[in-house]
Parts: C-alpha cells; structure tokens; sequence
C-alpha cells in the first residue's frame, strides 16, 4: 500500500488540500481492489485444489500453502489464517485514515463555518501559567494553556463575525506574543481579575513581557496587564506593539518597570494604525505611547503616571490630546516628522 499523505498544519490555506485529499482515497480504492483481485485469486487456486486435483498430487498441495512472497507455511489453514490476519489488519490501519479524514472534516468545516459567519459562539481561550499544560490543556476554563502563545496558536486566520477572547489567570508569562494576519472583528487579550484591578494603585498581577500584533483587522483590545522585563522586548521596540491594524485598545494596564526608561523601550507603539491607551498607569517610562509611519490615534486625560521622559511622542502621525495631561513626564509631548497634536 502507498504511504498516504498526513494532514498538515495550515492545510486550511493550501490550495493544494484537495489535490492530497483525493490521492489518498485513489490510494485506498486501489488498495480495496488489488485485495479483491487477490482474494479472488486465492479462492480460484482453492476451488482448483478441492474439486480438479487428487489428494495424491503433492506438488498442487505444496503449491496451496505457498504465499506469493514464497513463504511455504506447513498447512493450507495456517496460510489462509496469515492471510486473514494481514487484511484485517490492513483494513483497520484503512478504518483508522479514515477516521482520521473524517475528524479532520469536521473540523475543516468547523472552520469554514466561523470564516463565513455560521458559528454561533465566541472563541474563549484560559491561560494560566501556574496550572496550565500546553500538551493536554484544551484551553478551556478547566483545562488551560500553560503560555499565551499556545493561546495565539488557536487563533484561526480569519472569523467573520465571532471575537477571540484569550483569558489571562494571574501569573508570570514571560515571553514575547506575536499575533499576525488574523481577519477578525474582534480580539481580546485580558486578564481574568481586569474588572477589578486599580493600575494607579497597585500591579495587576497579570505580568506580561511583550505582545504584538501585526497586519491584523478588527478591534485588537489588550486589558489589566502589567508589564515585566521590558529589557528582554525584541529589538527593544516596546512592550505593546500595534503594526499595521485595524484599531488598538489598551485599557487598565500598568507599566511600571523602569529597565523602560534606561534602555529606550516605550510602553505602546502605534504603527500606522488606529487606537490608543485609556486608563492606564505609566511609571518611570521611556514613552507612554509612541505613534509613528501616519497612525492616527488618540491618548485622553484618563491615562495617568509620572516620573517618564516622554508623554506622547507623534512621530509623522496624528495623536488627539483629550485634556488634561495627567501623564508626568520629562518632556509630556513630542512631534517630529510633520507629527501633529490635536
């Protein structure tokens, strides 16, 4: 039997599915009828043996109990039992593709039915980096992810109506989150406890190094995180990073980790795109929010902090000033490049 061709990952986006999908049904008709034709075979060589050849003929008798591989098994009923044996368990590794094709079916058309609308529900993802298991979490409310990025991993490339929710249990996740192409109306990252956090007051315990988004539709909303490690971001870019997308939320959060400040790593960035930071704390920060390449953004008065060196910084992009400035800082705001403060 020819090898069949596994199920790969993304098949959703391969043009090519069906082209493998249907070489692998040819391979198993193909399959069924050679062990027809030889079952055929095996009954004609055994109806020759019982009715047209004596009990005396040795070689005929030695002939029957011969295999087509040339094994000679010492009975005719050994070498039917071996025979037996090898399509039973031929046909349960066949019943076994195919329910694997049939899983995978399901689940493709799963998907099909959240790209065009069909699906009903929200996705809702659990994180929790303390109880979680990427192996054999599911991502349900009890059986979490361990990371966020096992999280992101579920995420399909595209929804036409549902929202993403990845839910965040208090914890340390110290790794750096990147959300590309997705076409959904909606994506939010939040923490379990964000309707009760109070950043001016205390960290909310959601400690997150870095998550960025890139060429992603829709409203991307980050809630109740509490930035870590800011040294560690990539290329040191920022801790919140928005490229390229729909519209950028950043809510409850607090940034408070001073390695920011001495190592130029600003708390948001707003990357030609929409959006902005609301009621969020920013502490001895490089930049509160920095947009730049024509984003076009706002920062109200409901973002507060101090002891930063920069407020806002519009760097060739539009940023809307909803006073007053409550963001302590060094310089509070900052354009360059035919940046403009509205």
């Amino acid at each position: 039997m020819n090898e069949l061709r596994k199920w790969e990952n993304n098949a959703l986006n391969d043009s090519n599915y069906r082209n493998v999908f249907n070489d692998n049904v040819d391979a198993l008709n193909n399959t069924i009828s050679d062990l027809r034709a030889y079952n055929g075979y095996t009954k004609s060589r055994i109806d020759n043996l019982v009715l047209s050849v004596s009990g005396n003929d040795i070689k005929e008798v030695e002939d029957a109990r011969t295999s087509l591989n040339g094994t000679i098994h010492p009975t005719l009923s050994s070498r039917l039992t071996a025979f037996e044996q090898a399509v039973a368990s031929l046909l349960a590794t066949m019943n076994e593709r195919m329910e694997l094709y049939e899983k995978t079916n399901r689940d493709l058309e799963n998907q099909l039915k959240a790209i065009y609308g069909a699906a009903e529900n929200n996705l809702e993802i659990y994180v929790d980096a303390n109880k979680g298991n990427d192996v054999t979490g599911t991502g349900a409310l009890n059986s979490p992810f361990k990371t966020i990025n096992k999280a992101v991993q579920q995420i399909p490339r595209a929804m036409n109506s549902s929202s993403v929710y990845i839910n965040i249990v208090p914890g340390t996740y110290n790794e750096d989150v990147y959300i590309r192409d997705k076409q959904i109306s909606a994506i939010f990252i939040r923490g379990t406890n964000s309707a009760s956090v109070e950043p001016t007051k205390a960290q909310t315990g959601v400690f997150v190094r870095h998550i960025n988004f890139q060429d992603c539709l829709g409203y991307l909303s980050i809630v109740g995180l509490n930035q870590i490690n800011a040294d560690q971001t990539p290329q040191k870019k920022g801790t919140f990073v928005f490229t390229r997308c729909g519209y950028a939320s950043v809510g409850l959060c607090r940034f408070d980790d001073s390695k920011a400040k001495t190592n130029s790593v600003p708390a948001i960035v707003i990357d030609s795109g929409k959006g902005g930071a609301h009621s969020s704390y920013f502490l001895n920060q490089y930049a509160a929010q920095i947009d730049q390449y024509t984003s076009h953004s706002n920062f109200p008065y409901t973002n507060t902090g101090t002891g930063n060196t920069f407020g806002v910084i519009a760097d060739a992009s539009i940023v809307q000033i909803n006073p007053p400035f409550l963001v302590g800082a060094t310089t509070q705001t900052l354009t360059k490049n035919g940046g403009m403060l509205v």
